[in-house]
This record gives C-alpha cells, sequence and structure tokens, in this order.
C-alpha cells in the first residue's frame, strides 16, 4: 500500500474483497481516524495491522530550540521484528521538504509492551526559521531490506515561533487593596533570542489591550514605565521592581482589578510581550458588601442567582398542551408561501365534540392579513392522538412580524384552547457571505444566518483573526504565551462550528483565516507585503499556524490577505458580503476586517471581475457616532425583523462561547418576550467610490 499524494496505488497482494475500500479511503472518500497500515512482508493469515502517529514533545517551538518527536503505534498489534523509522518535515502548504527523509531511529524492535519509540531528536531549527506550522512525514521500512514498509504523509504536526522576550512573571504586594492603596510590583523577563535586546521600554498600567481603542484610551493615565532603555543580553533574565506604580481605584462594592505590562522595542512602535497580573480584590473602606466571583463563575454574585429564568422563558401559550406548532421554519421571504404546521389534542378529562379549528394570519398588531382557515373535527376524545395539520398561508410582500393565531372552539363559539406562532418576513438575498473579526461577531446577524438556513440560502461564514487574544488569559487563569494562545484560537474556533451548527449552519461552510487577534491594524497599515509579514505578539508568529485554514501559512501581510478574501468572493459569487462596521469601542480588528473586505472588492472591480451592482455590502449598525472612526461612505439604515424562535436560537447559541463570558449571559437569561424582534444594520451604498482612502496612518481613535 502506498499513502503517497497523487495517484493511488494498492498493494495487490492485499485480499481483493478489501482493495476498493483501501482506494476510497486514500482518494479522500472515506474518513479515516487513523491510517491501518498492513505489514505487507508476511503472509496474509499472519499479517498484522499497526496504526502509526508522530507526536512531539511540545506543540509549539521557539526558532533555535529543538523538536524532539515519538512514534506511537497502537493495537491490534505491531509485528516484533526491527523496523527503521524515517521523517521528513515539511513547512505546511509545501511538498517539498525542509528537513529531508533522515533515519530517526535505524533499529526498533516493537513488543507487546510498548506502545510507542522513546523520543528522539527530530529536528534543531535554525533560528531564522519561518515560523508556522509544520507537518512530519513518516517512512516505516525494513533495515535490512531497505524494503518500504508504511509511508504516512501528514504523520504528525508542529508550530515553530519566534519570541524574543518572555514576561515571566508578574508580582504584586499584596492580593486585597483598599480604594487609594499604594501598589508595588516585581516584573521578571527573559530574552529568548541569542542576541542583545537593546532599548526596551517596559510599562506597567490598568490591564488593557493596546489595539482596543476605548480601554487603551482609559488605561492611559494610568501607564507607568518602569523600564525605559533595558538591554538584555542573550539568554538574561532580568527583575525589576517598582514602588508606587498605581494607587487602588476607587470604587463603591468589591471589585475584581488587573494591572498589564507591556515591553515594547526601541521608540515603542511594536509590543514585544504583553503579559497580566494575577486578580486582586479591590474594597471601599470600611466595606463588609460580598466578594465577587471572577468571569469564569455563571453568577458575578450570590444575589444574581436565578432559578425562575428558563421557568417563565416562554410565553404561556407556548405551555398548553392542545395546540402544538412545528418551528422549525419561521423565517420568510417577501410575498412568500408559509407553510405552518400544527397538532391539536384535547387535554382534558371529557371529549371536544363538533369543535372547529380556525387559524388567522394577522399582523403585530393584530390586523388580519388573510382570511380565516377553518379544519372542523366531529369528535376529539381525551388521551387522543394527536391530530395534525398543514395551513398554507400568502405572506404579505411588506417585512415585518406576523403571526398565526389559531383557535379550538365548540359548537356555541365557546374558545376551548388558543395558541400563536411568529413569522418573520424580509427581503432575503440570494445568497450570503459573512466576514467576521473574531468569532463571535456574527452574534449580529444570528438572524440573517438562520433565516438564510431555513430557505436553502448559500450561506458561509468567514472568521479573519483566531481570537487568540480575548479572555486567553482568564480562561487559563495565568498570562498566554505561543502555545496557550494557540490552543485558546483553537477553543475560539471550536465555538464558533457550535454556535453556528445550533443555528443550523454545517462545518463546510464555516472557514477561518487565523490573522492574530489585534494584529489586523499592523497588517493593514505596516506590513502591506508578505515579504515581510507582522509577528504577532502573543502567537510569536508571522504566518498563520492553525491547521484547517482557508491558506495554510497564511502569510501576516495586507496583500497576502485581500489575494485570500479575493478567491473567496469569486468562489462564492455571493449576492450579499456582510463585514464589520466599528463599533464604539473601536477595536482595530474590527475597523480593518472592514478596509480589507471592501478593499479586496475595489481591486475585483478594477480588475473587471466583479460589477458593482452585482453585490450589497452591509455592516454592523453603529453604536456611538462620536467614537466612530471617520469614513467617507453613504449608508442606508435598514431593519431586520427576526422571530421569537430565532431569538431563542440566537441566544442559546451566544452560550457556546464559554471563554467569552457566556456564562454570565446563561446566568441572566431573557425571557422570550424580552427578546429583540428586530436588528438594525446599515448598507453601504457607493463602497466602490473611495479606493484607498483609508490607506493612511493609522489614527489615534483607530490604535
Amino acid at each position: 500500500m502506498s499513502f503517497l499524494r497523487g495517484e493511488t496505488k494498492v498493494n495487490n497482494k492485499l485480499p481483493a474483497r478489501i482493495r476498493p475500500l483501501i482506494k476510497k479511503a486514500l482518494n479522500g472518500k472515506i474518513q479515516l481516524v487513523t491510517f491501518f497500515v498492513c505489514w505487507l512482508g508476511l503472509p496474509v493469515a499472519a499479517r498484522g495491522q499497526f496504526r502509526l502517529q508522530v507526536v512531539t514533545d511540545h506543540t509549539t517551538y521557539n526558532a533555535g530550540t529543538i523538536v524532539r518527536a515519538r512514534v506511537v503505534f497502537g493495537p491490534p498489534s505491531f509485528p516484533s521484528r526491527p523496523v527503521q523509522f524515517l521523517a521528513a518535515v515539511r513547512y505546511a502548504g509545501e511538498r517539498t521538504p525542509i528537513v529531508p527523509l533522515h533515519s530517526i531511529l535505524s533499529s526498533f524492535i516493537p513488543s507487546a509492551k510498548t506502545s510507542s519509540t522513546p523520543y528522539v531528536t527530530l529536528w534543531s531549527i535554525p533560528s531564522n526559521a519561518l515560523t508556522g506550522r509544520y507537518e512530519i512525514d513518516l517512512t516505516a521500512r525494513d533495515p535490512t531490506s531497505g524494503r518500504r514498509l508504511a509511508q504516512l504523509p501528514d504523520a504528525g504536526a508542529f508550530v515553530v515561533h519566534r519570541l524574543r522576550v518572555k514576561i515571566v512573571r508578574i508580582r504584586l504586594g499584596r492580593t486585597f487593596y483598599t480604594s487609594g492603596d499604594s501598589v508595588n510590583c516585581q516584573v521578571t523577563l527573559r530574552n529568548l533570542t541569542d542576541r542583545t535586546l537593546k532599548g526596551l521600554r517596559v510599562e506597567f498600567s490598568n490591564r488593557y489591550w493596546p489595539w482596543i481603542a476605548g480601554p487603551a484610551a482609559r488605561a492611559a493615565a494610568s501607564i507607568v514605565p518602569i523600564a525605559t532603555a533595558l538591554n538584555l543580553a542573550p539568554d538574561e533574565e532580568r527583575v525589576i521592581r517598582a514602588s508606587h506604580v498605581a494607587v487602588a481605584p476607587k470604587v463603591s462594592k468589591p471589585t475584581f482589578h488587573q494591572y498589564g505590562v507591556v515591553v515594547w522595542d526601541h521608540g515603542r512602535q511594536n509590543a514585544l510581550a504583553i503579559a497580566f497580573s494575577p486578580l486582586v480584590i479591590v474594597r471601599p473602606p470600611g466595606s463588609d458588601a460580598p466578594i465577587p466571583y471572577p468571569p469564569q463563575y455563571v453568577y458575578p454574585e450570590l444575589r444574581d442567582l436565578n432559578f425562575t429564568a428558563y421557568r417563565r422563558f416562554y410565553p404561556s401559550q407556548f405551555d398548553r398542551a392542545a395546540i402544538r406548532f412545528k418551528t422549525s421554519r419561521t423565517m420568510y421571504s417577501l410575498g412568500a408561501e408559509a407553510d405552518v404546521t400544527l397538532s391539536v389534542r384535547n387535554p382534558t378529562s371529557k371529549p371536544w365534540r363538533d369543535v372547529s379549528v380556525t387559524a388567522r394570519l394577522l399582523a403585530r398588531r393584530g390586523h388580519a392579513m388573510a382570511l380565516p382557515t377553518t379544519q372542523r373535527y366531529a369528535r376529539l376524545a381525551p388521551g387522543q392522538a394527536p391530530v395534525s395539520q398543514t395551513l398554507r398561508f400568502k405572506l404579505p410582500a411588506a417585512a415585518g412580524l406576523y403571526r398565526v393565531f389559531v383557535t379550538v372552539a365548540d359548537s356555541m363559539g365557546n374558545i376551548l384552547a388558543s395558541n400563536e406562532i411568529g413569522l418573520a418576513v424580509n427581503r432575503l438575498p440570494k445568497s450570503v457571505l459573512i466576514f467576521c473579526a473574531h468569532e463571535d461577531d456574527e452574534g449580529a446577524w444570528m438572524g440573517l444566518i438562520r433565516a438564510a438556513v431555513e430557505n436553502h440560502i448559500p450561506l458561509h461564514v468567514i472568521y479573519l483573526t483566531s481570537g487568540d487574544a480575548g479572555s486567553c488569559d482568564m480562561y487559563y487563569e495565568r498570562s498566554c504565551g505561543p502555545a496557550t494562545a494557540l490552543n485558546f484560537g483553537y477553543i475560539r474556533m471550536a465555538e464558533s462550528r457550535a454556535a453556528l451548527g445550533h443555528l443550523g449552519v454545517p462545518r463546510k461552510d464555516i472557514e477561518f483565516l487565523g490573522l492574530p487577534d489585534g494584529g489586523s491594524g499592523e497588517i493593514w497599515y505596516h506590513h502591506p507585503s508578505a515579504a515581510n509579514p507582522y509577528l504577532a505578539v502573543l502567537l510569536a508568529c508571522d504566518h498563520a499556524p492553525y491547521d484547517g485554514l482557508v491558506e495554510p501559512n497564511l502569510p501576516y501581510a495586507r496583500d497576502a490577505v485581500l489575494k485570500v478574501i479575493r478567491h473567496l468572493i469569486l468562489k462564492y459569487r455571493p449576492a450579499v458580503i456582510v463585514t464589520s462596521h466599528p463599533p464604539s469601542q473601536g477595536h482595530i480588528d474590527h475597523i480593518v476586517t472592514g478596509y480589507l473586505v471592501i478593499q479586496a472588492l475595489d481591486e475585483l472591480l478594477k480588475k473587471g471581475e466583479l460589477s458593482p451592482r452585482s453585490v450589497e455590502v452591509l455592516v454592523d449598525r453603529v453604536y456611538n457616532p462620536k467614537t466612530v472612526p471617520y469614513t467617507p461612505y453613504r449608508y442606508a439604515n435598514h431593519v431586520f425583523y427576526v422571530s421569537g424562535q430565532v431569538m431563542m436560537l440566537a441566544q442559546e447559541a451566544e452560550w457556546y462561547y464559554e471563554s467569552q463570558g457566556s456564562n454570565h449571559a446563561l446566568g441572566r437569561i431573557r425571557s422570550y418576550r424580552d427578546l429583540p424582534s428586530k436588528v438594525s444594520y446599515r448598507q453601504v451604498l457607493d463602497w466602490m467610490d473611495h479606493d484607498g482612502w483609508n490607506e493612511k496612518r493609522m489614527s489615534a481613535n483607530e490604535r
């Protein structure tokens, strides 16, 4: 059997009945969790099967360090004969190995008591190695004859990063402070490179991320430089002690607080490292108020416990047993025909005789929109199986919220039961492509997403960044480095797949570019060319290190990102593109996501690959125009109506973002009646008329 890319070859010594299955598996038609490799040198009756995998001792390595790996093999058995293992290392997305095939174990004899080889050196990473994802190809062969026994591409993987300086730890004087207390700190730094780092600036302040405008502006007044021209020799570790670096803030009740340390290069142009202190509690003088819970707890305070929220979630009519609706579709296009399926049963102890079931299509305020439909039943006995019927209504050609109101009445007209279901009607596009800055930014568009799912409209959701920074330190309860940031990015991607899956979006329609959280501004303004990509602060990579991206090892550079976005637009040819509009907090990733998408559209327009009338561009609504960066565009404001059932799904979808505080959302469930029924958004009317306006240097409001 040959595990080579390209043409699939199956050894003719294999039993004829399994050859087709093996060939399908190798061609990608059957998904395998592991590779099953046959020991071809043995007779069929004696052949054992084994599974091979390469496991490295770390998931990510700093350039200049050593990768160690072992070969893991699984049941049912591995023949107890000498095996030579050889490995090659490739940069993900490339075919030619960076490290050619070489022996990592010249002769290893498996036994029933061993499940893996020992760790051996796989590669000494050069200090100038490219950062990003690397894949390991494994070959097993007979050390005597040299006959190849198995060849497995992508048998393992690892990431190379380039972290220059590490904030080893931050220590504060105390855990509990009273407002007005002085704060002291001790910061330990280490140079991870083989050269002297000169002119470092180390700043202590309230917690903030430099790329989020609002928090950064608020934290600016708290910034205290604790080192301004620091030189660190290769591998040197330095402790910086500073007194009176902050004053515990004034608070009205006990509050969690956190401080941050940022290491900048000479000139304060690039952040080299960011870390945060342990949580401290600040109390007002003489306070005996209860201590709050950290963000990872469902309720911030004991008094917030709510035992009735979900019991009261639905309006009373949805809890009635007599009339039930099928709720899989409640979103429709203008003028569509709605098929409403309902079931009726008698929940009482007495039979219902000569009853009529009447359904009316009503506007939100009760105006009839169509003639009522009535179905009569001679008898509905207690305990009788529900009777079902599907009613068809012609919906209005006007966007809005409508409802189907159903009553069950006896021959005298007395109402025995009633219920209703809400329907939302909107102008729906033929296809949708959504670009999100971070995982969870699709929240404002969940109504549109669900409408696309229910109406079988082609939909694809693209996430530009991996969200590796947001709450990473809170998740791990310590500051994040390359390995933890990488893993946190995978966590956030999984949360997005789960949230969108709850709305009915399949995994194949969810894609990721893997840009660094908070790095979009650097990519847009300062790293236009893939020849000089941006080195991310937390990931310490200048190429996207994640598996399963639209493009492996995507350079963190503007031209590379624009190329991928152009490719996606041409691939899906959407009628509507949704992208970010800067909300009030001015997060640079939100701002630049909009810049990148519209720039890609402009470039396609110039090349004649796109018509300006072929696509509408929609963006989030503006929360506070005074804090939103300037744009030259003209906008049209719109409203999208969302049914109560879909808003319920949307609220539940938010709970999948556990790492982003969804636990607190779960502790503050909004009832069915309290959920919003419409969403505001903006259409960019003249996106094609202002090419190049945003290539100027980033303003202070955007940094």
